[in-house]
């Protein structure tokens, strides 16, 4: 019968020794059973792997040019290979070499760690900062209880839903930013090249004949427009610069995200999707077995809006001194932004499924926002037909006026 070298991880400490067989496979069964995690299995016989030479860790810079989704297809390749016994240093290398070439390279560099006895979190902490602490999260709890294939899914599912979200606001308004850039451009044409030769032919007639108001409000506002048009455009890209130095500063910036939360029409949207994501991470992290206190700490981190995030902080306080998950929201913004998740999690805590009540509340604020952002989407395209039908409305009319006041002048 073979026998096959194996080194393991069981309850957090590095195992190694032999095994005899009759396959692989079967020698992956019987080590897993125990709830260890497989970290290589090979015959005796056979030379030991090494790691690749180009492992290594990324330029900080290079991790902005990984998308999810990259990431989260490996997440489930890897859940797939470990499943099916694959250790887990030989699925880290097979998915390294599958992937895109600054994503395979994170992914040889934490199998070179954790050849050289690091523990996955440490590895993907070191190597794999991009893959986000939720989901590194996830992965040490798998990797504590035996379960590593398990979370690797459910990280990739959480990564998911998220981009699903984010994606589907993208795309809401992906038309009625088209038509603004159109309206624009329209405008631009307007003032730079019409407007002008229909000037020249009313400063000529208005020497002799009173122009009609809403003549003269058009030539004024072409004498504002030439006079102070420079500054009109500077204005939007001088508010953004302000706006992300401003947010460098955490009080401002908390004070920034809040008011947003109550802003015209995009308020309840901006509401309904920091409800969803904190509600759904914090329900999935519980449900994998992460401790309430240190869900909180990595839910705070994935929140975009910092108000939200600071409240998170005041609950995990909460809850830190002994006080409930439900009296910790009630004790925040979060109750009156949310009350349907606090009643739920209030009754949850009595039967103990507080993370299907949480999960319950992310599909209900999700379908909110779905249909809030399909409205919005519907309501800003007209809006901006609107507007730029009343810019060029607008000039032809008192065209057309001065033409009228001229003629009746020359008649007379």
């Amino acid at each position: 019968m073979p026998t096959f070298a194996y080194k393991i991880r069981k309850n957090g400490q590095l195992q190694t020794g032999t095994l005899e067989a009759e396959s692989r496979n079967a020698a992956s069964q019987e080590l897993r059973q125990g709830g260890a995690i497989l970290l290589q299995l090979q015959p005796t016989n056979a030379p030991a792997t090494t790691g690749r030479k180009d492992s290594g860790a990324i330029a900080p810079w290079q991790r902005f040019f990984i998308s999810k989704s990259q990431i989260e297809l490996s997440l489930r390749q890897l859940a797939s290979l470990l499943k099916a016994g694959v250790p887990i240093m030989t699925s880290l290398e097979a998915v390294g070499t599958q992937s895109s070439p600054l994503l395979g390279k994170i992914y040889l560099g934490v199998a070179q760690k954790v050849r050289q006895g690091y523990s996955i979190k440490r590895s993907l902490q070191e190597e794999a900062a991009c893959f986000g602490d939720v989901t590194i999260g996830l992965i040490d709890v798998g990797e504590a209880n035996g379960t590593l294939d398990e979370m690797f899914l459910y990280a990739a599912n959480l990564m998911e839903r998220g981009r699903k979200i984010k994606g589907q606001i993208l795309q809401a308004f992906t038309y009625p930013g088209i038509v603004f850039l159109v309206a624009m451009g329209v405008s631009y044409f307007l003032v730079v090249h019409v407007l002008p030769k229909i000037m020249e032919f009313i400063t000529k007639q208005a020497k002799n004949i009173e122009m009609p108001l809403p003549t003269r409000m058009l030539m004024a506002t072409n004498d504002f427009l030439w006079a102070y048009g420079i500054y009109l455009m500077l204005f939007p890209i001088v508010l953004v610069i302000l706006y992300i130095v401003a947010r460098k500063n955490p009080d401002i910036c908390e004070k920034i995200d809040y008011a947003l939360l109550y802003f015209p029409l995009l308020g309840k949207a901006f509401r309904e999707h920091s409800n969803t994501m904190w509600s759904q991470t914090l329900g999935a992290l519980i449900k994998s077995g992460v401790d309430v206190l240190v869900a909180l700490e990595l839910v705070e981190g994935v929140l975009s809006n910092q108000h939200y995030a600071r409240q998170m902080r005041q609950v995990r306080e909460i809850v830190r001194q002994g006080g409930s998950l439900s009296k910790g929201i009630q004790s925040t913004t979060l109750a009156r932004f949310c009350p349907m998740c606090l009643s739920m999690v209030s009754v949850s805590e009595r039967s103990g499924n507080v993370d299907t009540a949480l999960l319950s509340v992310a599909e209900y604020c999700e379908e909110q926002l779905s249909r809030r952002v399909a409205i919005l989407g519907k309501l800003v395209e007209p809006a901006l037909f609107a507007f730029i039908g009343g810019i060029v409305g607008f000039i032809y009319f008192a065209f057309f006026l001065a033409m009228l006041a001229t003629t009746h002048s020359a008649a007379g």
